[in-house]
């Protein structure tokens, strides 16, 4: 394989893996939705401002459709969900929760695309629902509010996934930029509104950092890799990242934060991981017999 792609891919995972924590930290300075509209706010102007000297002059130009329902799905309710779970869930366990993500692709995918579901993915999503029970019905765990955000969370990015499947071949420096800073405009209006950012615990150098990282690498790099990855591999390849940005976030967790699951919660995020793993080796099975030019991300 070409040494770029591992390094791309490798380096996406790494950054992926440790958002999850670094949300954790910019929601010591900010509230939820504010704190995800200035980080889209900052992850749009740096693609913008990269774009501006790498973007090719004859690069394709999305749809307006495209952009807004990334705006709204992708980069707004998303990660509006996904940081209100880490108000109360340990980031390790979000990300193990939000792990669920290639379902509802694969569901989407039948519905939308009429794609064929296989019986061992059904049963790798029955196990791993059964891990999701088995959080929901534990300890923090137990804030059901949460894990039902998060589990939305991963719906709407799904969604957003399989629509951009059709424009996966659009230049990603006139696509994502203009979206993330609808959504990230959005979000820090209606942010100003319901919940407005205290200024002084914004300014803070924790969430001030925090909040770079993310809109900087998390965002704006990571999602750029992301495009770039998926005009290069095949969907399942990129769908092992499911597998790999978990397990980076629970070890981040536990070793930066110290975040401590119980026996429960272990049980749950194991059975998630094996469930992820189940659907994904049927969809790798798949796509040695026929390969498909086209990704999807996640």
């Amino acid at each position: 394989m070409n040494p770029r792609i591992v390094v791309a891919y490798a380096v996406m995972c790494t950054i992926w893996g440790t958002t999850w924590f670094a949300i954790k930290v910019a929601l010591t300075g900010m509230p939820p939705v504010g704190g995800a509209g200035v980080r889209f706010i900052i992850a749009g102007a740096f693609l913008y401002a990269v774009g501006a000297f790498v973007r090719p002059a004859d690069g394709a130009k999305p749809p307006l459709k495209l952009v807004l329902v990334l705006a709204a799905t992708l980069f707004g309710g998303n990660y509006a969900l996904t940081y209100f779970a880490e108000t109360h869930l340990a980031s390790g366990l979000v990300a193990v929760l939000f792990g669920t993500m290639p379902f509802f692709i694969f569901g989407l995918g039948a519905l939308m695309l009429r794609e064929a579901v296989s019986l061992q993915t059904l049963a790798g999503a029955v196990l791993a629902l059964g891990g999701v029970l088995t959080i929901s019905l534990t300890g923090e765990g137990g804030a059901l509010i949460y894990v039902l955000a998060t589990l939305l969370a991963a719906a709407l990015s799904s969604f957003a996934n399989v629509y951009l499947k059709r424009y996966v071949h659009s230049d990603p420096f006139r696509t994502l930029p203009p979206a993330m800073l609808i959504a990230g405009v959005v979000m820090t209006a209606a942010s100003a509104l319901f919940a407005p950012i205290n200024l002084h615990s914004a300014l803070a150098l924790p969430p001030i950092l925090a909040t770079l990282y993310l809109g900087i690498l998390g965002s704006g790099v990571a999602f750029y890799l992301n495009h770039w990855l998926l005009q290069r591999l095949a969907t399942w390849i990129v769908g092992l990242s499911a597998l790999v940005i978990p397990v980076i976030a629970v070890v981040v967790g536990a070793l930066v934060a110290h975040e401590a699951f119980g026996a429960r919660e272990l049980i749950g995020a194991a059975l998630v991981v094996a469930g992820v793993w189940l659907a994904l080796a049927q969809r790798e099975r798949s796509a040695e017999v026929a390969p498909s030019a086209e990704s999807v991300p996640i």
